[in-house]
């Protein structure tokens, strides 16, 4: 009897990442595959980003809208409410043999805990890894002890979890899906990508990725202006900037970036590429700035500078390719004029992707369909030497 294996995903970052993983549980014959859609994918507001699932011809078995009145830590709590009851009817229906979870976001931590207090057990892809900025790091630790099955994208984030008291043997070192996306992607053409998203490629060009620093409530504002700023000062750069997650204070985010659109012709903004079309993007532009967990996980694939802005992926292994830079307008200056320096430009020519490995989605499909389900759920506390 193949086993029934429910993944979900709940918002652009996880889904792109989890693209060919899908597509390999999908074909594998002893696998009974589910997909269950939820979070921002639904939400204009981010792009409508469930259009990316449908364009890639997957079925989506369940879905359901969440709610996003707004992006405060009271909203956030509501939403997640609604979306325990939700995840809840749905995996009861489904009665998975496995539950694939994938990172740290709030979303995702509701899906886990309806997994967990039915009995299901919990595949978590991306366990280990530290992010001191954002209460995902807390909200990954927790899924962590949820789960049956570890997926980690390093060895280091293998050794924390063995720290957690989680079985060796049921901890899998297969590298990162995103730094195996780029590697399988065949990415579009510059032009179909200025036809496609009506903008043209300058002679020097960035993508901004910026999200609310969730650990450092009511710095978002202040933090995102000093970036905002920094940036005016090089005319002669196009910046290309995406929406920020759904998270508390992203409202600010988005606010402030809309004023600063009208008043500079050298900034532009798509909500939401869609993971191929990103990484197109990635190809074509000298580097990218802001907090997001692209520049660390998939940007040194591409051997381009990343400038990583504050404490949000503090913790993160990185390659030679990122450029750690304060929060204040001076250094950001300084991290953009050296991501453009010759010197820099030799280095990174060097970079390796610390956290390729070769068939990582294909591994993680055969754990997935042929590790023993029995007493699947159980776990012992393993003392770590």
């Amino acid at each position: 009897m193949k086993r029934k294996v429910c993944l979900i995903t709940t918002n652009r970052a996880d889904y792109g990442l989890q693209r060919n993983l899908i597509l390999l549980l999908k074909k594998n014959k002893k696998i009974n595959f589910k997909l269950l859609v939820a979070g921002s994918h639904h939400n204009k507001k981010y792009g409508l980003s469930i259009n990316e699932i449908i364009s890639d011809k997957n079925k989506i078995d369940f879905s359901f809208k969440t709610k996003f009145k707004q992006t405060n830590p009271l909203s956030t709590l509501l939403s997640m409410s609604d979306s325990l009851k939700k995840f809840s009817k749905i995996l009861t229906k489904i009665k998975p043999n496995i539950v694939i979870i994938l990172g740290d976001r709030y979303e995702m931590l509701m899906a886990a805990v309806s997994a967990l207090i039915c009995n299901f057990p919990i595949a978590h892809i991306q366990g280990g890894e530290i992010t001191e900025g954002a209460f995902d790091d807390n909200i990954r630790h927790a899924i962590t002890k949820m789960s049956s099955l570890h997926f980690v994208a390093h060895e280091s984030y293998k050794k924390t979890l063995l720290k957690f008291g989680e079985p060796p043997k049921r901890i899998f070192n297969f590298g990162g899906l995103g730094a195996e996306n780029i590697q399988l992607t065949k990415l579009i053409d510059k032009r179909k990508i200025e036809k496609k998203f009506n903008f043209k490629f300058k002679k020097r060009n960035m993508l901004v990725s910026f999200h609310p620093v969730t650990k450092q409530p009511n710095t978002t504002k202040k933090y995102f202006n000093q970036l905002l700023t920094t940036l005016q000062k090089f005319p002669d750069i196009q910046f290309i900037f995406t929406y920020p997650n759904p998270d508390p204070e992203n409202h600010i985010v988005i606010k402030t970036l809309k004023k600063y659109l009208i008043k500079n012709k050298n900034f532009i903004c798509v909500k939401s590429f869609g993971q191929k079309n990103f990484f197109s993007v990635l190809k074509e532009v000298d580097g990218i700035i802001g907090n997001s967990s692209s520049g660390i996980l998939e940007m040194p694939s591409l051997k381009k500078g990343t400038i990583n802005i504050g404490n949000r992926q503090k913790g993160r292994i990185q390659a030679t390719s990122i450029i750690n830079s304060n929060t204040n307008a001076s250094s950001i200056e300084r991290s953009i004029k050296k991501l453009y320096s010759k010197k820099f430009k030799k280095k990174i020519k060097l970079t390796k992707n610390v956290f390729f490995k070769k068939n990582t989605s294909k591994n993680i499909t055969n754990i997935i369909a042929n590790f023993p389900l029995k007493n699947l759920s159980k776990k012992n506390f393993y003392e770590s030497s």
